[in-house]
């Protein structure tokens, strides 16, 4: 109980605006949040900071980095970027919000691989224009010529799943990439398709191709498709190639993408993480689902998938009581050690229902469910959930190491600090 209390009040004293963005330069991805990596809703895999162009020309003096931000098209120059540095020496490319299109991404990175770039572990194109084949040919290029390349910010431009097609011919032996942010791109048609379209799209983006695009790339750690704008087939179809042939993928992020209205697909992404032999441990996987408006019946598919994964997402999903006792009934045999479920306005009762246990439960030796870290944030709980949390700890419910309970305003501070 010393060490949950110490966490808590750590949280506590945490000011709720901050928000821990991790550096571009480094050599691993996490994700971001008000709080801790468990409670993001809403987790970058680049820091998007806004650089003033004299800063950044400043920066590429004395920096391994070339940083191209707020450009018009015309004057993007990777020679004049580059300076007196030599090429051997850069660890990162950034063109942010300079309206770049295809054909400009192109004749840069030609101008790319007239260089030896064999520290380049980060190329950064995000807010930008590039889409269509031919960017996803000139990224196919850049990836074989520096295959050091470990993380891809795509962010915020046209791209769609089909554009990405030529990366499935790249050699997997020698692809290193990691992170790849494909955030609030056009990834594929819509899903308010007519059934006409939406056969038409199906064939275009085939599990044949898909397959090799994710196994070109078996290294990947963290995708990020948050805000894209993607089909139902094509969702299923990319996820499904993530979980079966990537081994070491860590984290998935699928936060506002309308998945409410699309319940099938969520049923069907939640099949892919069922494990076919329940021998095998848990993958280390973490799922974030937040702001799907996926409520009750979102997360009755979700309990009743009998997938399994660490650590889950659910913040700002319109979940009742209803739901945590849904989830409560899950969390036993799901491999759960973190669950987020933060801006969903349950209050007390679901609390209640999250505590709830099969009466086969009393003070036993293990505990009922493996949760180390649980978000409670802006719940509209009271002193009453602190007290059923403080039961429940007591009588092992869990071996939480993290609890997280800030913008519940009607808690008093003393019953935060008797917890």
């Amino acid at each position: 109980m010393n060490a949950i209390a110490a966490t808590i009040a750590v949280d506590i004293a945490r000011t709720q605006s901050a928000v821990l963005f991790k550096s571009p330069s480094s050599t691993s991805f996490t994700s971001t949040s008000s709080s801790d990596k468990d409670a993001s809703t809403t987790p970058t895999l680049f820091e998007q900071a806004s650089v003033d162009t004299d800063d950044a020309k400043a920066l590429n003096t004395h920096s391994r980095e070339i940083t191209m931000v707020d450009l018009p098209p015309e004057e993007l120059d990777i020679v004049q970027a580059l300076g007196d540095r030599t090429p051997e020496s850069i660890e990162c490319v950034r063109i942010n919000r300079c309206r770049m299109n295809c054909e400009t991404f192109q004749l840069l990175v030609d101008a790319l691989c007239k260089y030896e770039l064999p520290c380049l572990h980060t190329v950064d194109i995000s807010q930008n224009r590039v889409g269509g084949a031919q960017a996803g040919a000139a990224l196919a290029k850049l990836l074989t010529h520096a295959p050091t390349i470990r993380f891809l910010s795509l962010g915020w431009n046209q791209l769609s799943l089909v554009d990405l097609k030529a990366l499935a011919a790249t050699d997997s032996g020698t692809c290193s990439i990691q992170c790849l942010d494909l955030r609030a791109n056009p990834l594929g048609t819509s899903h308010k398709l007519s059934s006409k379209n939406a056969k038409k799209h199906a064939e275009s983006v085939d599990n044949i191709w898909v397959s090799a695009l994710v196994a070109a790339m078996p290294n990947l750690t963290h995708v990020q498709m948050a805000q894209a704008t993607i089909d139902d087939s094509s969702l299923v179809c990319l996820l499904h190639a993530l979980t079966a042939k990537v081994s070491c993928l860590e984290y998935i992020g699928l936060e506002w993408l309308g998945l409410g209205s699309r319940l099938a697909t969520v049923r069907s992404i939640m099949s892919g993480l069922v494990p076919a032999d329940l021998a095998v441990p848990v993958r280390s996987l973490h799922l974030n689902l937040a702001a799907n408006n996926l409520g009750d019946g979102g997360v009755k598919i979700i309990a009743e998938s009998g997938a399994m994964l660490t650590s889950l997402t659910l913040a700002c999903n319109f979940i009742t009581e209803r739901g945590t006792g849904m989830l409560a009934k899950w969390l036993p045999s799901s491999g759960l050690l973190a669950l987020e479920l933060s801006d969903n306005y349950f209050g007390d009762q679901g609390i209640a229902s999250l505590l709830v246990t099969d009466g086969r439960h009393q003070s036993a030796y293990s505990p009922y469910n493996q949760l180390t870290s649980l978000g409670l944030n802006s719940c509209c709980l009271t002193d009453t959930s602190l007290r059923m949390l403080t039961d429940a700890l007591t009588y092992n419910w869990a071996p939480l190491a993290s609890l997280r309970i800030l913008r519940n305003n009607r808690m008093s501070p003393g019953a935060k600090v008797a917890l």
